[in-house]
């Protein structure tokens, strides 16, 4: 496929974007019409859940020698969540054990994991993923070398594998960097996610993934739903959502962490979805799905629909041509929680061509709310600072107790689940109050308190 009908392709998939709501949340998951379907883009494997992740990992784990153990399973601290890249770096950049270096079966065993704890949506999930090491392949046997190829990606276990504590799988290589954290038998974070790819599409030369002659197109379906949602804007929207700056590549990649430097922008600019018509809306919902799609299916499902109720908040933007076929040209969604960026780059191996890098994060959710501060405040060493509660893990329909470690004139609680929203509230004064835990399904869940000489911060309580 040339890159004048790969464009095309994109913009009759925005066309189609735009011409009616049924067609709306479906224009995601469609791939560039001259692409050929690729070995497992519709997957038959049913939606797991964490059980069977772990049940993969430690299979996977079995497979392993002792010095192979010691290198997959890392600490989960806030130095090893945050080794990963998009630079083809190897293990300068990276920890875990690389592919190449494992046993046919071992690496089956360790894809297994992967596969297990990504979504199945059509070309996103698992099969991008694959795409885009398929990628790694071309670029190797083109011109690239000895730096690029399916086997240079890593695969690390931060904690141990389990339904009851907390720990983090981590996937990556060149243009991938997947990291999802699991707590209590839940996943309490899908990002930060990054996903590039160089070149746009090719043809497979070889069966290491796909099937020779599939012709692939990783980030497609992110593509042609980032132009339809800029193409859906009228002349005056495009001028408010206009950025001045140009972006060269995403802000928030890696070695960025919020509160920092480099890290969320403490103000929202662009376009505010609540200006936007229906249609416009799910323009935008359609845009976030291919990346929310590359988490399991049911974490998938919770985080979009959850981005939906905080869409009158969230805020659009671009920059360059808006026709995404030009270096620099850029796009961001930012919303309360969720955090999108796509940016075109000129090629490092093919130079006469593009490339593009994307990064998905989330503000409350980014390595499960642990380490850094987030919208949530979540962070327990701080929290641990001003209060207490207990017993965690608690029984649902007993009391929570919470107690400050100074009393208070006036403070106040909230109960919140992962996905942010409000289960229950109070306000009391002294050093202690009881919670109530009444309905609550077993889980981790967020509790957060705010006094008047402290901002509000927030640590997890376990209910069983």
């Amino acid at each position: 496929m040339n890159k004048t009908t790969y464009l095309t392709s994109l913009l009759l998939a925005a066309s189609v974007c735009q011409a009616g709501g049924d067609q709306l949340l479906a224009a995601p998951s469609a791939r560039p019409a001259a692409v050929k379907s690729t070995k497992g883009t519709t997957s038959t494997k049913a939606t797991s859940s964490v059980a069977d992740v772990v049940t993969a990992a430690n299979t996977f784990i079995a497979t392993l020698s002792t010095s192979q153990q010691t290198t997959l399973l890392q600490t989960f601290n806030s130095t090893n969540v945050a080794k990963w890249s998009n630079l083809p770096c190897g293990s300068n950049c990276r920890i875990g054990l690389q592919l190449s270096n494992l046993t046919t079966a071992q690496q089956t065993a360790a894809l297994a994991v992967v596969q297990a704890a990504t979504g199945t949506a059509s070309g996103e999930g698992y099969n991008e993923i694959q795409q885009i090491r398929a990628a790694d392949d071309y670029l190797n046997a083109n011109g690239g070398g000895s730096g690029y190829g399916s086997g240079l990606y890593f695969i690390a276990f931060l904690g141990t594998p389990s339904t009851t504590g907390t720990w983090m799988l981590q996937f990556g290589g060149h243009h991938l960097a997947t990291n999802i954290t699991f707590g209590n038998g839940v996943v309490t974070g899908a990002t930060p996610k990054f996903e590039g790819v160089e070149p746009l599409s090719f043809t497979t030369a070889n069966a290491n993934i796909f099937p020779t002659g599939t012709t692939v197109a990783p980030l497609g379906s992110e593509a042609a739903a980032m132009l339809a949602m800029i193409s859906g804007l009228t002349a005056t929207q495009k001028t408010t959502a206009k950025l001045s700056q140009t972006f060269s590549d995403v802000l928030l990649g890696p070695n960025t962490t919020e509160g920092g430097s480099t890290g969320f922008p403490a103000t929202k600019v662009g376009l505010q979805c609540s200006t936007l018509s229906s249609a416009q809306q799910d323009l935008v919902v359609a845009a976030m799905a291919p990346w929310i799609n590359d988490a399991d299916d049911a974490t998938a499902a919770s985080l979009l629909n959850y981005y939906k109720t905080q869409l009158a908040n969230t805020y659009i933007a671009y920059s360059g041509t808006g026709n995404f076929t030009t270096q620099a040209d850029y796009a961001r969604i930012d919303g309360p929680n969720v955090w999108i960026e796509f940016v075109c780059q000129n090629g490092v191996v093919f130079q006469s061509q593009i490339h593009y890098h994307s990064i998905w994060r989330d503000r409350a959710r980014d390595y499960g709310g642990n380490f850094y501060t987030t919208v949530l405040g979540t962070r327990d060493v701080t929290a641990a600072s001003v209060f207490g509660v207990y017993p965690s893990p608690i029984t649902a329909g007993s009391s929570l107790q919470l107690q400050l470690m100074a009393p208070a004139t006036a403070a106040s609680y909230t109960l919140r689940n992962l996905l942010g929203q409000t289960l229950t509230a109070g306000s009391f004064r002294g050093s202690t109050t009881a919670v109530p835990t009444a309905g609550l399904a077993p889980g981790t869940y967020l509790m957060s308190v705010k006094t008047p000489t402290q901002q509000e911060v927030t640590s997890r309580v376990q209910v069983y």
